[in-house]
């Protein structure tokens, strides 16, 4: 997010806590209006092949594409969106965001946000969860598929060398991350 928001989360440890600061954060509330009314990000439209970058329903599976332990600033994913781009053509994705500036949880918020739905995933156990949820120089990038897909993406990225991660799937609307709530995204964009 900013310095601020680093600074203001740096000694808590509890992820609820951080998720509510984060709720009422005038940057995550602007980039979601910004989102409402372009839901699209730019590095993802090529040609007219234009994926949006929410959720689109429930049930579709999550994944990050690419190196997300990476917290180099300048990481470089040109490559993965090359490939991305023929996944989209292909009509193997339904969503695409990238994280990198946001961090995770804000990314899945946003990408939440439009069709008011919420989200399932699981940790990483190779890393501290407020790291995996709230670090904000992830250079992955956030994908849904559609479960009748699923497999050709799996592929797919697997033939093209692209690091994926299985994060969970799209839910009505409670956000959750292993057998921990969030709430509802309501209180996320009201």
């Amino acid at each position: 997010m900013n310095e601020n928001f680093r600074k203001q989360i740096s000694n808590i440890e509890d992820l609820v806590e951080i998720s509510e600061i984060l709720s009422e954060s005038t940057v995550l509330l602007e980039s979601i209006s910004k989102y409402i009314k372009h839901p699209f990000d730019p590095q993802f439209s090529k040609d007219a092949h234009h994926i949006p970058m929410n959720f689109d329903k429930k049930g579709d599976t999550i994944y990050l594409l690419g190196e997300y332990h990476d917290r180099d600033e300048e990481a470089d994913n040109s490559s993965i969106i090359e490939i991305l781009y023929d996944a989209i053509e292909h009509k193997l994705v339904t969503s695409a965001h990238q994280l990198k500036g946001k961090g995770l949880f804000c990314g899945l918020v946003e990408a939440c946000a439009i069709k008011k739905l919420g989200f399932d995933i699981t940790s990483d156990s190779e890393m501290p969860e407020k790291d995996f949820l709230f670090d904000d120089r992830n250079p992955a990038i956030l994908v849904s598929v559609d479960g009748n897909q699923e497999d050709k993406f799996v592929d797919y990225m697997f033939n093209n060398g692209v690091r994926l991660t299985l994060l969970g799937h799209v839910t009505k609307g409670e956000m959750r991350l292993d057998d921990l709530s969030f709430g509802f995204i309501n209180s996320f964009i009201e």
